[in-house]
C-alpha cells in the first residue's frame, strides 16, 4: 500500500482508512506502507498479527522511474514499530551505482538493528530491453542476496520454466510483484500457483488486491495458497466463503 507517491492516488486507495480496514480484515502476513500511513491509518490495527513493513524509498512515474530515492531510514522504521524495512532498487539504468550503494547501507544499518530487509529490485533502464527476461531478473535477485537482503521482490518472467532459473539463482527468499500476474482473479491465482510450485516464497500484491471489490476475500484466497498450499480451485472456494463473488 505504498503506491501514491509512485503512481498517484489510484482508484481504490484514495479512502485509505477505509481500505486499510478491508485489507487488515483479510489477515495478510504483512503490509508495506510509508511511515505516515503507518502512523495515521494503520494505528488502529497496531495490536493485530499483521506485520508492518516500512517503505524507505520511492520513485515517481514518469519523473524518475530509474531511481528509487531514499525517503526514510532504519531509525524511523524502529520508531514506528516496523517489523521490517523495505527499499526499492532499480538496476540497468544510469543510477545503478547509487541504488546499490544505498541498498548496501540499508542492509548494514538494518543488520545492526536486527531488522529484516525487503528489497523491490527491478530491471529497468537503457541497458534493459525486456524487463521480464529471466537473466535480468536473476541478476536483480542475486544482487540483492549478495548485499544481504532477506526478501527480494521482483517481476514474474511469464512462465514457471524461466522463473525457476530466477529462484535457483537466489539464496534469499524471492517474492513476486503483482502488476503482471493477470487480469482477473483466476489468472492471478493460476500464475501465483505456478510461481509457488517453482519455489517462490510469497507474493507482494498491491493494486489487484485493494482495487478489487472484495480485498478481504482476495487476501484470504492468497493466504490459503501461500500458507496452506491450496490449489487454485481450493483458493477460489476460500474466496467465495469469505464473501467474494
Amino acid at each position: 500500500m505504498d503506491h501514491p507517491i509512485t503512481r498517484g492516488v489510484l482508484p481504490g486507495i484514495g479512502p485509505i482508512n477505509e481500505v486499510m480496514g478491508k485489507v487488515v480484515a483479510g489477515k495478510p502476513d504483512a503490509i508495506t506502507m510509508h511511515k505516515g500511513i503507518i502512523e495515521k491509518s494503520f494505528a488502529p490495527y497496531a495490536d493485530t498479527d499483521v506485520s508492518i513493513i516500512m517503505k524507505a524509498t520511492s520513485y515517481a512515474i514518469p519523473y524518475h522511474e530509474a531511481f528509487d530515492t531514499p525517503v526514510a531510514d532504519v531509525d524511523e522504521a524502529i520508531r514506528v514499530g516496523a517489523d521490517a524495512i523495505s527499499v526499492g532498487c532499480i538496476l540497468g539504468g544510469p543510477e545503478q551505482a547509487k541504488q546499490l550503494t544505498f541498498l548496501g547501507q540499508i542492509t548494514k544499518a538494518a543488520g545492526s538493528a536486527g531488522l529484516p530487509v525487503v528489497a523491490h529490485i527491478y530491471p529497468k533502464g537503457p541497458m534493459v530491453k525486456n524487463p521480464f527476461d529471466a537473466k535480468h531478473l536473476a541478476y536483480c535477485v542475486r544482487a540483492g542476496a549478495e548485499l544481504g537482503v532477506d526478501i527480494i521482490k521482483t517481476l514474474w518472467s511469464g512462465s514457471a520454466d524461466t522463473f525457476k532459473e530466477v529462484v535457483a539463482s537466489c539464496p534469499a527468499k524471492v517474492a513476486l510483484a503483482g502488476g503482471d500476474m493477470g487480469n482477473d482473479l483466476v489468472s492471478f491465482l493460476t500464475n501465483t500457483r505456478k510461481a509457488l510450485d517453482v519455489g517462490v516464497g510469497g507474493v507482494t500484491y498491491g493494486r489487484f488486491v485493494w482495487q478489487h471489490d472484495n480485498p478481504t476475500a482476495v487476501i484470504r484466497a492468497l493466504d490459503a495458497m501461500i500458507n496452506d498450499d491450496s490449489s487454485v480451485d481450493e483458493a477460489i472456494a476460500v474466496y467465495k466463503q469469505a464473501g467474494g463473488n
